[in-house]
């Protein structure tokens, strides 16, 4: 391209539809050769340019790391190929943790809206689907993790034998923490079947709850109530400036 046909950053980013910003960065980091405008020093771009831009674009699309692109059209297809290597996995390293960020989000969204159905429904039959709880323990990081990982796996339990005694503890599969001793094991055969409902606890004071309410209300229309298990879905500030934990819950109940 003759001098005279030289095209300024402008141009090149509108063609290009690029930023300017962008243009002159990968220049600053010398990835294009850019001449300058005697008269008044503007950067000026020719057809080379043009088509260095374009590649560099192309492959940062790919997300190939800036520093790579350093002497662009020097590197061996070899060399290439080993970028595009390294490029392809880490993607897929960070689409598998999106995919993660996903599934964590639909789990969350799944529990709220249990939450808002159980307030707008009192009691709701449904299977429990917690197969086993062991005792917290914080200290062991597979256990945090867990948590972490799933904050629903945070689960209160009620004996029958004993009401006034809440146990909290983990929700685990029975192939998980094996060598645990378990709280309770959800039995295989049973004749009891299950109300699920919300349970809300105030949150320094476990003992304020809305248990023997429930279970009252079942007994009198003829429930004989049993087990309850609850699994976490979040904490709220109430209107009296306490803070309650909601939980939903599963009570046995056979008739």
């Amino acid at each position: 391209m003759e001098k005279e046909k030289l095209l300024t950053v402008g141009q090149v980013a509108e063609i290009m539809k690029l930023s300017k910003s962008k243009i002159r960065y990968w220049d600053d980091m010398n990835l294009l050769t850019s001449s300058r405008n005697r008269d008044n020093g503007y950067r000026m771009f020719d057809m080379e340019d043009i088509l260095t831009i374009s590649d560099i674009d192309f492959y940062r699309k790919l997300d190939i790391p800036i520093n790579k692109m350093t002497n662009l059209y020097r590197k061996s297809p070899e060399e290439l190929w080993s970028i595009l290597d390294e490029t392809q996995t880490r993607v897929a390293d960070e689409l598998a943790e999106l995919e993660k960020k996903q599934q964590g989000i639909k789990h969350r969204k799944d529990q709220l809206l249990s939450l808002i159905k159980l307030k707008e429904k009192e009691f709701i039959d449904e299977p429990l689907d917690v197969e086993r709880i062991i005792p917290i323990d914080l200290k062991d990081p597979n256990e945090l993790q867990t948590y972490i990982d799933n904050p629903s796996s945070l689960v209160v339990y009620i004996d029958s034998k004993n009401e006034k005694e809440i146990i909290y503890g983990f929700a685990v599969t029975t192939k998980e923490f094996v060598e645990e001793v378990s709280i309770w094991q959800r039995p295989e055969q049973t004749n009891y079947s299950y109300k699920q409902f919300l349970l809300t606890i105030k949150s320094d004071d476990p003992l304020d709850n809305n248990f023997q309410s429930v279970k009252n209300k079942l007994e009198e229309q003829g429930y004989q109530t049993g087990t309850m298990v609850g699994r976490y879905i979040m904490t709220a500030e109430e209107q009296d400036g306490f803070y309650r934990d909601y939980y939903k819950a599963w009570i046995e109940v056979n008739n």
